[in-house]
């Protein structure tokens, strides 16, 4: 006989096992889709759903007391601000004039993908790690809010070009994604008065990893075409330089988290909001509004974004150890058999 209670403890068990090998299932979306590209890329439109179910999830398990501590305390949001808005598309900006000296498409695609508000994903990330999920959620926001002045500001200002983006669209597309998802899990939260954390979130949380799988698969395909097609040495650099820029952008958010005396919580949401970006807005601007070779440095964000974090959460944040893991299954396990 079906038990939802076996369902809800067989969720949670699965949910942990998939953080365990997250390391490896983002590397491996960037390799189906760029494998299976014929197959996935009609999916596309999937990925505006797939974004608002990971927020709704995430949402859900936030409270209006854990947002209302967030206003309470700003440094946090101080420090995304700086990151993302100044001291990373800058760094990002200079080093790409010294190494990129002449190519101004390269310089101009990278200028672009450090501008661009941070990602649905790192709501994921930071809820993997026990970050501070009503932060991950008021920095999403903020970002989304500031993207149609702060993305044409930065990329004229850093990249010395002029774009002029779909604003009611970009409004549009990150109100479906993010905007709208967040208050509904939070009304969520507020009208079951928590207890859709203790069961409906945890049981959610296994599908949320799938649907960033689906993601990471859906947005490789659109580009694996031209990935494949055009490859050549000339990649070789702009490719190392992404995986380098994402990889001291997490360090450099986290040392500067530790500077400012962050709390651990606070610090693990700083990181991945800072360090992860929206690449589909990134890749719909690019393609729209510059030339072919400016989509090279989004592109290497798309295959190297998520492993990057994968990589450098590993070692900034560790991770449980397998036996830590099959003692939490061991103790839900038994506290399930007493409740018999």
């Amino acid at each position: 006989m079906f038990r939802f209670q076996d369902a809800e403890e067989g969720l949670k068990k699965a949910n942990k096992y998939f953080e365990r090998f997250m390391p490896v299932l983002t590397p491996t979306g960037v390799v189906l889709g760029l494998l299976l590209s014929s197959f996935f890329a009609p999916m596309k439109p999937l990925v505006t759903w797939l974004f608002a179910f990971l927020t709704l999830v995430n949402g859900m398990g936030v409270s209006p007391k854990d947002f209302s501590s967030v206003i309470r305390r700003p440094k946090p949001v101080l420090a995304f601000l700086l990151l993302s808005y100044l001291i990373l598309p800058l760094l990002v900006a200079m080093v790409s004039y010294a190494v990129f000296r002449g190519n101004q498409e390269i310089i101009i695609g990278f200028v672009l993908l450090y501008s661009i508000p941070t990602a649905v994903a790192a709501c994921i990330w930071s809820g993997i790690y026990s970050g501070n999920g009503a932060l991950s959620l008021t920095v999403l926001i903020i970002g989304t809010l500031l993207a149609p002045i702060a993305t044409p500001l930065t990329v004229r200002v850093l990249g010395g070009s002029e774009i002029a983006i779909d604003t009611n669209g970009m409004i549009i597309s990150l109100l479906w994604m993010v905007v709208i998802p967040s208050i509904a899990g939070i009304a969520i939260n507020a009208l079951t008065k928590g207890k859709c954390t203790e069961h409906v979130s945890p049981c959610l949380k296994p599908f949320t990893k799938i649907a960033l799988l689906l993601v990471i698969v859906i947005n490789t395909s659109q580009v694996a075409g031209t990935l494949l097609e055009n490859a050549s040495l000339k990649y070789l650099q702009p490719f190392a330089a992404a995986l380098v820029f994402s990889v001291v952008g997490f360090i450099l958010s986290f040392l500067l988290s530790r500077a400012m005396n962050l709390a651990e919580k606070d610090t693990v949401s700083v990181v991945f909001a800072s360090g992860m970006r929206n690449i589909s807005a990134a890749m719909v601007i690019a393609i729209n509004f510059f030339p072919p070779e400016s989509a090279i440095p989004v592109i290497s964000g798309i295959v190297f974004q998520q492993s990057a974090s994968a990589i450098s959460s590993h070692f900034l944040f560790g991770r449980k150890p397998k036996n830590d893991i099959n003692k939490s299954i061991e103790k839900e396990s038994a506290i399930h058999e007493k409740c018999q």
